[in-house]
């Protein structure tokens, strides 16, 4: 028996349920301003309710992602989730967790993502790590020579950026594994960077690649020069001549001592262009949590590689409509009978599906039971992908 009931929250709480968000990351309350600026599907924020009061809550705003061999799908983006402090360890977020899977099925959505403040939350609830990112460093210094030159960038005001980027977004298009869909409940949250700089470049063919900064002091005694540090927090290229421009822009920007980028593709180019490759550095994180709520969907909307087939085995305790054996081959994926080759945990499967992971790699760490020696050769050509997955988009 539980003190407390998940349902779709009432107008008149989402407020408070914003709220609770916000402290619980240890944020403040937003203000009048802040909460007049925020957009919601009201049928899409869930909380659970005890005594009048919202004490945990989850949001889905409808997206759409880019899967292996180029299909997009509808796909719930999960964000604004927490309990508050003092009702945790009572089933909260489970059960949230429960009727937010069940009104994606109801919308279609067989994806579900978040991008999590705590990884050792939500693998007991289905998701995997899914998309990697780099977070890079990069000191203040020239390009190669060599690295060609092409198009122009300008400088917009965030009235113009508002405006442009929207289409420049949908232009350069989900063009990676793992890139999502940008719609209008997105946008509105561009103003949770403050003052940021906008620039955008123009190739031959129009506008091809944006980036997004704010600066930060690097005030220090190390530092008489009182350089600043960019912090690129969003940045998108449809081609290596547009990355190049920005980069050639971003390192030219005067009283500027490092450059720190968020949330790069893994194969970002950075450090091939610079003429000192010492001066980049970083590391990888992880970027997308991913979980298949509808694993049937998911496993036929994706393409697969050129191998024999393999029948995996999925175990999924929190929604074990979705467990059971699926044929995986070239020719797509189907449910099948029969004796599985490899037996995974749904979470596993979301860690291979973007192919960031290979099925290997997890049999090699015991995250996946192999019943045919054989077949993980298979399943690692099976899942590759020819680009490396990205999602490049926060919420």
């Amino acid at each position: 028996m539980t003190d407390f009931d998940v349902r779709v929250l009432a107008p008149d709480q989402l407020r408070e349920a914003q709220t609770l968000v916000r402290r619980a990351l240890f944020n403040t309350a937003p203000t009048d301003e802040e909460w007049a600026g925020l957009t919601f599907a009201p049928d899409r924020y869930l909380g659970a309710v005890s005594d009048g009061s919202v004490v945990g809550t989850t949001y889905t705003f409808p997206s759409s992602i880019a899967v292996p061999g180029g299909n997009v799908v509808p796909m719930s983006a999960v964000s604004r989730v927490g309990v508050r402090a003092d009702h945790r360890r009572r089933g909260i977020l489970t059960e949230l967790m429960r009727l937010q899977f069940a009104d994606a099925r109801q919308h279609g959505e067989s994806i579900a993502t978040l991008h999590a403040s705590e990884t050792s939350i939500y693998s007991r609830f289905g998701y995997g790590i899914s998309t990697f990112a780099s977070e890079l460093t990069v000191r203040r210094g020239s390009l190669r020579p060599e690295v060609p030159k092409a198009g122009h960038v300008r400088l917009l005001d965030a009235d113009e950026a508002i405006k442009t980027l929207p289409g420049l977004y949908e232009r350069i298009g989900l063009h990676r594994p793992g890139m999502m869909s940008r719609g209008a409940d997105w946008w509105p949250t561009f103003g949770r960077w403050k003052n940021p700089w906008v620039v955008v470049h123009t190739g031959p063919a129009g506008d091809d690649g944006f980036v997004v900064y704010t600066n930060e002091p690097m005030a220090n005694a190390d530092n008489p020069d009182h350089d600043n540090r960019l912090v690129v927090v969003d940045m998108h290229a449809a081609n290596p001549a547009a990355t190049n421009g920005m980069w050639r822009y971003l390192l030219g920007v005067d009283l500027v001592g490092e450059i720190q980028a968020h949330s790069l593709p893994t194969d970002n180019p950075v450090g091939l262009l610079l003429a000192d490759p010492r001066k980049c550095r970083g590391n990888v994180a992880d970027e997308l949590w991913v979980r298949l709520v509808d694993v049937p969907d998911a496993l036929a909307a994706r393409s697969y590689g050129d191998a024999d087939p393999v029948v995996i085995q999925v175990e999924d305790r929190f929604l074990p409509e979705n467990s059971g054996t699926y044929g995986i081959a070239s020719s797509g994926a189907v449910r099948v009978t029969g004796q599985p080759a490899l037996v995974m945990d749904v979470d596993s499967l979301a860690m291979i599906y973007f192919g960031s992971v290979r099925p290997s790699a997890l049999a090699d760490a015991g995250r996946v039971r192999v019943v045919d020696a054989d077949s993980v050769a298979r399943a690692d050509k099976l899942f590759a992908c020819e680009q490396i997955a990205w999602c490049g988009t926060p919420f």
